[in-house]
């Protein structure tokens, strides 16, 4: 028995060694080159060569994909080998993270008064001292954690002419029971909802650690509170939500980011992208148009991080419902 399970063990040693070999063999030295620089960009390190191996062969796939899309210049955005390009499909999934539903979850829409003033022809809010800088959730699913913060942050530095940033950890641990589960997924009205019955601590006093841990919500550490919000629209008017983001600020938005790990700048559109699921939170901070594309876009606020894509932001194509933009677009309309 001892013997059979020696020579299992060293056929599949065999068989492995000979798979790796392969993967080596249909390399060029172009992959090693990318690796290399990629390392020393992220300041990647490993435990030991199996485990760089495995993610150089994720990396490879990933860049070459990358390289193709760039050559081929059809498409209206790059993309690029970012810090991403080495995680494996799961751990890319890790950093989406709304909760997608098709029941309705009660609120108001906008007034038509808002509706009805006219708008600038491009808003772009990403300069303003009310702006905090970009943050990065990691491989914690809470973008809507982040969604739900940068709104309130912006109003109420509209208001009183001080930044105050929020606790994005404190909704996650502590909101549970509105909805939503930690690090993995909710809504950023589900957010709200808590934030509105309950408060919001500072980033300062509670910050964030990139997992669900016990919720520390106190009292004495007060930022701020949310006393309603309201839906952009519920019938896909994206000039509802230009108007928001005109009058009012930062939107919260539920999109479907599938495709958009590897964004590097230019507007993003693509066939691909979903228009009626969604599975990631980020805020809608801006509108604009590309002349060379001749397309109309949103500038869309992430939370993974200044390194990706336009420092943190993406361009989305405006008006067409790319990546379901105005599925569940909401925003708060008072706060304290």
């Amino acid at each position: 028995m001892k013997l059979q399970v020696l020579v299992l063990f060293a056929t599949l040693s065999v068989a492995i060694a000979q798979d790796f070999l392969q993967e080596d063999e249909n390399r060029d030295s172009t992959d090693d080159a990318d690796w290399e620089r990629f390392k020393t960009k992220h300041k990647k390190k490993f435990k030991n060569k199996d485990r760089e191996r495995i993610r150089k062969n994720t990396f490879v796939q990933h860049n070459r994909q990358i390289k193709k899309h760039n050559q081929m210049g059809k498409a209206s955005y790059k993309l690029q080998a970012n810090q991403f390009a080495d995680w494996s499909e799961a751990e890319l999934q890790q950093l989406k993270g709304e909760i997608d539903t098709d029941n309705e979850i009660p609120g108001p829409v906008v007034s038509t008064d808002i509706l009805r003033q006219s708008v600038p022809d491009a808003v772009d809010l990403r300069n303003s001292s009310c702006m905090p800088k970009v943050k990065y959730q990691g491989g914690c699913g809470s973008c809507y954690s982040f969604a739900a913060m940068t709104p309130i942050e912006f109003q109420r530095c509209q208001k009183t002419g001080k930044l105050v940033t929020l606790s994005e950890e404190n909704i996650v641990d502590c909101s549970q029971k509105y909805g939503n589960a930690g690090c993995n997924g909710g809504l950023a009205l589900r957010a709200w909802n808590y934030v509105k019955d309950v408060g919001i601590n500072t980033e300062e006093a509670y910050p964030y650690q990139g997992e669900e841990t016990l919720c520390e919500y106190s009292a004495s550490n007060y930022g701020g509170n949310v006393t309603s919000w309201a839906y952009a629209t519920r019938s896909n008017d994206e000039e509802a939500i230009k108007a928001v983001v005109a009058n009012y600020g930062p939107v919260a938005a539920s999109i479907d980011a599938s495709n958009w790990e590897f964004y590097s700048s230019g507007v993003f559109s693509s066939p691909t992208c979903s228009n009626t699921t969604t599975n990631h939170a980020v805020v809608i901070v801006g509108y604009g148009r590309d002349d060379s594309f001749k397309k109309d876009f949103w500038i869309v606020r992430n939370s993974w991080g200044v390194e990706w894509g336009e420092d943190g932001y993406i361009k989305l194509e405006r008006g067409v419902n790319m990546c379901a933009i105005s599925k569940r677009a909401v925003f708060p309309t008072a706060h304290y």
